[in-house]
Order: C-alpha cells, then structure tokens, then sequence
C-alpha cells in the first residue's frame, strides 16, 4: 500500500487510542521512512487523517449499522481500516471507490490480521453501493442527538451549546466545525513591513507556486495551497508564520511598547509571543513561560525561525514562576490553559478527546493563573486574559469572578481602541472580545478581555 495511507492509518489509530496529537505522531511516523514524502502525498495523510476524525462518530454509526458485528471488540487498526476507507468512499471524490477498499485491505494484512481482511472487504463495498438507509434521530423531538449525529460532534458539547444557541445558528456552528481551516498565517513585521505585503504574496507564487489572499486584518494572508514549510521555503527563513488571525487579535490587545516589561504565562509554541515582539518593533522586554517540554521546543524553533531571539525564554510552570525583585511585569498575557472548544475544528481529536468534565478543571486552573498573576504583575500594570474557548464559564464568568474578588483593586479595560475598526465587531458591550465558531470572518473560537491592577 501506500506510504501516505499506511502513515494516515496508523496516525489514527494512535490519535484515537493513545490519544496522541494527530500533527506530533504523524511527523514522528513520517521520520521512520527514509524518502521524505512529496507536498501532495502529506497534504493526502492530512485530509485521510483530519477528514475521518471530525467525521468519526456519524461515520462509525454507519458503519455499526451495515456491520453484523459489534466494532467495538475488533482491533483499534481493523476499525482505522473501515472508518478511513469510509471517509474516502464518503467524502474524498477524487479517490475511486475500489482505492478506499483495497488500500484499506491491504493494510489490515500487512498489521497481520489477514483474517479479517474479507470481512473489511465486504463492509467497504456495501458501503460503495450506498444502498442502505438508516433512521436518524428526530429533528424536532431529539434535536440534541440529531444534530450529534448528522454534524459528528458529541452529544455533550450540543447539548451544552444548545443552552445558548438556537437550532439554526447551532447547524452553522457545527456544520463550520467540519471544515478544514484555513492556512492562516501573520506575516513577520520585522523583515516585511505591512505595506509591503503584496511584495511577499508575488515572491509566495513566484518561487513556490502559492497562492495568497489577503484578510480584513492587516499583515494577515491566507493560502490556497498548504505552504512549504521546510528550511529553504520562506516560511523556513521566518518571513512568515502560521497563526489564526483571532489569535493576532489577542497580541493586538496588548498593544505591547517599546522597553515594556511583558510576560507571556504560558507561551507554547510562540504565535502571540512573537507576535507581540514584533507589534512592538522588536523593543519590549518580553519574556515567556512555558512548563511543557515539547511546546517550548516548538516555541524555541518559532523564536529562532522568526529571528527573534531578543525574547527570554523559561521553561517552568507559571504557577511557580517569581520575577526578580524590582522587576515586576507592567502586562501579562495569561493565554491560559482551556478546553479548546473554539478551535475542534483545528484540532478535531479534541471531539472525542475531552470530556465533560474539562471545562470546570481548566476554570479552576485557570483562576489559579489569575490570581497568580495580580500577585505579581506591577501595579498599574495589566493583565491579558485571553482562551481558544467562547465557553461562559473560561470567559465572561472568569471576569465576574474576578471581579467579585477584586472589586476595585482592578479596573475593567476596553480593547476597542487597541482593535482594528473591522474586528470592533467582536466586543461586546460589557467590554469582552467574543469570537463564536462558525462566523463571517472564518475565524477560531475566542474569549479576551484586559483589566488594569490599580493596587
């Protein structure tokens, strides 16, 4: 079989086993072969792998109801076989039925269950034909498991959603959640100036046959094509870097100064650091924070690419973290640890990952942070608080709470003057950027808000 099928089909299994991050074990497969694979054929075990876990439940209960037997006491690489073959027969037009059939064949033999190999023969083409209907769930009278099954989410995060979402907006929501992301990406400002961007778009198409869209947020592209990502490529030589533009509206609302003190308390892997480095001409005194190994690896690598190397980086909690005395930070960007559920369509594993319980554990981490960090931020200072979440509890009920502790001790901020006129839109009267899954502007999930310590 292929080798870009063969790394897809074992990326998912241990995604949905191990519960692996489906980037981390897909490159770690990728270095075990000794040919490094074309742009098309990652670009392949990208949609095999993303495309079959944001439709992973809706696709597993087609095919519990074609199959005989109970899919839940066959092997993890048995079940990667029937549902990635099924995504392809579903959902991958360019890919020719009896493909999706014998690759998935071929690949339970070579896992060594050749015996199971008619049964998922026999189940793929079923499948092919189309010929069978199964009942779904009411619309009207079942709305929560109707809209789980026919959007592939579970049922506990709509039904959590359905308390603030009508059924409408809820089909948007989830509907959008199923779409791959765009290549956003935020133009380095300290090698290209903002009116300059068009000069880098025209070297994108020329020199690596990409194509670029500008956004509504300035310095802000979004690509056709998956970029080029290795050392040669512009994005190798930190022209560029890849991040959502809700996520550069946070850096924005820090509105970061020459020779300011910043601290960024959990800065893995690098986007709103390097951002905020940059917003101020490469002047503040930035330092970020990080506890886990692996993003401050990847943060290291962002610093370094982009040529920024002026931040300070220390990897260790930010819980335990102390500045020197007389050092105090004048602004903290606490982009806190969360449930993620703004971004499931980024990081579609989260959909079968989480569980309910995630979104109380993180609002309890997370006011720890708080605490912390009015513990030492300078006074006068002020604190960022911002979550890849548009959950009540991560963000307009973190900011009552803070409020109900703090009373005057703090002082609510409007990021309205700190915003580009366009994105004005996402603040909302009480003075808190909310940015919902599924709007206009294709945009992640987001909850920010900025309050000021006067003592």
């Amino acid at each position: 079989m292929s080798t870009a099928r063969e790394v897809a089909y074992d990326a998912f299994v241990q995604v949905m086993e191990h519960g692996r991050d489906p980037d981390e074990i897909t490159e770690e497969l990728l270095a075990k072969h000794p040919q490094p694979l074309k742009r098309i054929d990652r670009n392949l075990i990208k949609e095999l792998v993303f495309g079959s876990l944001r439709w992973y439940s809706k696709i597993y209960w087609i095919l519990q109801n074609t199959s005989s037997r109970d899919l839940d006491k066959t092997t993890s690489e048995v079940r990667a076989a029937l549902i990635l073959g099924t995504y392809q027969i579903f959902y991958m037009d360019r890919v020719p039925d009896r493909a999706a059939v014998n690759e998935s064949v071929e690949y339970i033999r070579k896992k060594g269950q050749s015996q199971a190999s008619g049964f998922i023969n026999g189940i793929l083409r079923q499948i092919a034909r189309r010929a069978e209907y199964f009942a779904k769930p009411d619309k009207v009278t079942q709305s929560a498991q109707y809209l789980a099954l026919q959007f592939a989410h579970p049922e506990w995060v709509v039904k959590r959603w359905l308390t603030h979402f009508k059924f409408d907006r809820m089909e948007k929501l989830l509907a959008s959640n199923n779409q791959p992301p765009p290549w956003s990406i935020r133009v380095n400002q300290l090698k290209t100036r903002l009116e300059d961007t068009h000069v880098l778009q025209e070297q994108l198409l020329r020199d690596e046959k990409t194509h670029t869209e500008r956004r509504n947020l300035r310095g802000a592209l979004t690509f056709q094509e998956s970029p080029k990502l290795d050392a040669d490529s512009l994005f190798g030589k930190g022209f560029y870097t890849i991040q959502d533009e809700a996520s550069q509206i946070v850096g924005m609302m820090v509105a970061p100064e020459p020779g300011q003190v910043i601290l960024d308390a959990a800065c893995g892997p690098g986007g709103k650091l390097t951002h905020m480095f940059e917003l101020s001409g490469g002047k503040a005194l930035i330092t970020g924070v990080e506890k886990n190994p692996r993003q401050m690896v990847r943060t290291k690598e962002t610093v370094t690419r982009l040529g920024h190397d002026a931040i300070t980086l220390i990897e260790k909690d930010f819980l335990d973290y102390k500045p020197k005395e007389g050092e105090a930070p004048a602004k903290i960007l606490v982009d806190a640890p969360c449930s993620g559920l703004g971004v499931l369509r980024r990081h579609p594993e989260g959909k079968w990952q989480k569980k309910p319980i995630l979104v109380l554990d993180m609002m309890e981490l997370q006011r720890r942070f708080l605490d912390h960090a009015l513990e030492i931020l300078a006074v006068g200072g002020e604190l960022i608080y911002s979550v890849c979440s548009f959950e009540p509890e991560e963000t307009t009920g973190q900011l009552a709470w803070l409020k109900e502790k703090y009373g005057d001790r703090i002082e609510l901020l409007s990021p309205v003057g700190r915003l580009p006129d366009y994105f004005k839109r996402y603040v909302t009267r009480d003075n808190v950027l909310m940015i919902y899954a599924g709007n206009q502007d294709d945009l992640d999930g987001f909850g920010a808000w900025i309050v000021k310590k006067r003592s």
